[in-house]
Order: structure tokens, then C-alpha cells, then sequence
């Protein structure tokens, strides 16, 4: 996998786990899911990582969920696997499974229950990780609005760049675009992903050369667009196509981020169920405000 940021644009879709009506994992689904993805021309499907509810996951589940993958991909996805866990045994045994599987990249949030005491905490604990499958690219998973944690990842970079040499990547999902561009310009040679699907022209208009994102699953074809508007400087052609994004996101951060794009998602195909505790399904008033997303992307689209 290349990570050399002067290769063209990757756009990764951050996937929904599947289950069955019984909240078990539904692999089966996966096959499609790589489908659908191939079909709107993604680079990279992004595994069991916020979008894929992998804290609601047991170990199991996760590297069944990596193997499916695996073995659907083909040669046509790259794919990442996000290994994090609180547990560094588990961490570092799911590394080593993906590492098995043959992926192409692995990701890990940082641990975030009870904050780590420094960034030189931060960086062993990904150290230990990526010993665990050091032939693999690792990819640090900025997301502080989930973990909480205050690290600026930039200061992170830095210092995994000398010590981790596997590191290749970062994952940001962040609206901050200044500690995005330090980030950015924090180590040679590591591919900083732009995360925050809401702030794309933001995240190209200050550098970004891939992102990964769970509205790539519906939205791909138009977020290529947004960015060549973007380099073009069509800065308002670029904002009203990316105007969908942003009526997604205020969906969500009404009625919550993994469920409301979980059934977005399964909207257009295929369906991956609802998203299990505690996000749990959406009430009628949240099934509308989709019902209205889902009209909107289609006018969008006529």
C-alpha cells in the first residue's frame, strides 16, 4: 500500500458492521458490502472502526469480521482494520490476525478509558501494537470526540515517526484544521487521512490526500466531485455539491451519528441492520428525518 502523500487521492468507506435481527454478526453481508463499494469506485473499505461499532464487538466478532473481508475484497479494495481496544493483549492479538488476513493497513485509537498520562504513553502503547504485525502499515486513529482525549495527534506523529517504524498513516476526525495541518507537516512519508465527512472542502483545500469516511458508502462519485471543484477553486460549486453531507450531519447529531448513518446506509444497499446497544434503533421521529435524507440525496442526485 502506498502512503507516499504525493499519490493520488484515496477515498476509503469507513463500513457498518452487519447483524441479523438477532443482533449476531451477519458476515454473510460482506460480500455485497465490497460489492457496492467496488461499484462507486472506493479505494479502500475501512473495518470495525467507529462507523463499525467496534467497542459493541466481542474479540471474536472482530477478526471474523476481518477475515470476511479479507476474503471478499479480492484486488479490487484496499482494506484497514481497526485493531484498538482498551486491552493491549487483544489489541495486539486482532494486529496479528489482520496481519494474517492480509490487509493492508491497521488502525488503533489510542486507549481512552482514563486518559493516557503523556504522549510517550500513547506512542508505546502503538509501538506494542505494531510489533504485534510489523510487516503491516499502522495507522494512528485521531477521533476526540469519541475517545475524549486531548493528545494533539501532530505531537503523537512526531514522536511514533521515530519510534514506530511501521508507522505510515493517520486517521483524523477532527473539525480543528489547524492541528490537522501540523499533523500533516509533523513526519515524512505518513499519509494523513481527513476523517470529518462534513468538512471535506475544508480538509482539501488544506491538504488532504485521502479520507475515510462513512458517507463514502452512499456518497463517493460526489465527494470526488467536491474535491476537483475544490483544486479548480470553485469554492461555492464545491460547497453546494457537498450541501448533502451537511444535512446528513445535522441528521445525526440529532438523532446520533452510528445509528442514523447505519440506516442511512442500508437505505441504498445492502442492509446491514440496526446498530446494536447502546445506540440501538431509531424511534418514528428519527426514521423520518431519514426518510427526508434519503428524498433529499435522491433530488440531489436527479
Amino acid at each position: 500500500m502506498s502512503t507516499d502523500t504525493a499519490e493520488a487521492f484515496e477515498l476509503w468507506a469507513a463500513t457498518p458492521t452487519p447483524f441479523r435481527a438477532d443482533e449476531s454478526l451477519a458476515a454473510e453481508v460482506v460480500p455485497a458490502q465490497a460489492e457496492r463499494l467496488v461499484a462507486l469506485g472506493i479505494d479502500g473499505a475501512f473495518v470495525g472502526g467507529t462507523t463499525g461499532e467496534s467497542m459493541a464487538l466481542t474479540v471474536d466478532e472482530r477478526a471474523e469480521l476481518i477475515s470476511a473481508w479479507a476474503e471478499h475484497r479480492g484486488d479490487r479494495l484496499l482494506l484497514g482494520a481497526h485493531v484498538g481496544d482498551l486491552s493491549l493483549v487483544d489489541a495486539r492479538r486482532l494486529a496479528r490476525h489482520a496481519a494474517d488476513a492480509g490487509v493492508d493497513l491497521i488502525a488503533a485509537v489510542a486507549p481512552f478509558y482514563g486518559e493516557p498520562p503523556s504522549v510517550t504513553a500513547i506512542v508505546d502503547y502503538l509501538a506494542a501494537i505494531a510489533e504485534a504485525a510489523p510487516d503491516v502499515p499502522l495507522c494512528y486513529y485521531h477521533i476526540p470526540s469519541m475517545t475524549g482525549l486531548r493528545a494533539a495527534p501532530s505531537a503523537v506523529v512526531e514522536q511514533a515517526a521515530a519510534r514506530v517504524p511501521s508507522l505510515r498513516a493517520v486517521k483524523f476526525t477532527d473539525g480543528d484544521l489547524l492541528e490537522f495541518i501540523r499533523t500533516r507537516e509533523a513526519a515524512d512519508g505518513v499519509r494523513v487521512y481527513f476523517g470529518k465527512d462534513e468538512l471535506l472542502p475544508a480538509g482539501v483545500a488544506c491538504g488532504a490526500t485521502g479520507a475515510i469516511g462513512s458517507l463514502y458508502n452512499v456518497l463517493a462519485p460526489v465527494a470526488r466531485e467536491v474535491r476537483a471543484k475544490i483544486l479548480a477553486g470553485e469554492v461555492e460549486a464545491a460547497l453546494a455539491l457537498h450541501r448533502p453531507f451537511r444535512q446528513i450531519a445535522a441528521v445525526a447529531d440529532q438523532w446520533g451519528s452510528i445509528p442514523v448513518v447505519k440506516e442511512l446506509i442500508n437505505r441504498f444497499g445492502p442492509d446491514a441492520g440496526a446498530a446494536r446497544a447502546p445506540w440501538g434503533r431509531l424511534n418514528a421521529d428519527a426514521i423520518a428525518a431519514v426518510d427526508w435524507l434519503v428524498e433529499e440525496l435522491k433530488a440531489a442526485a436527479s
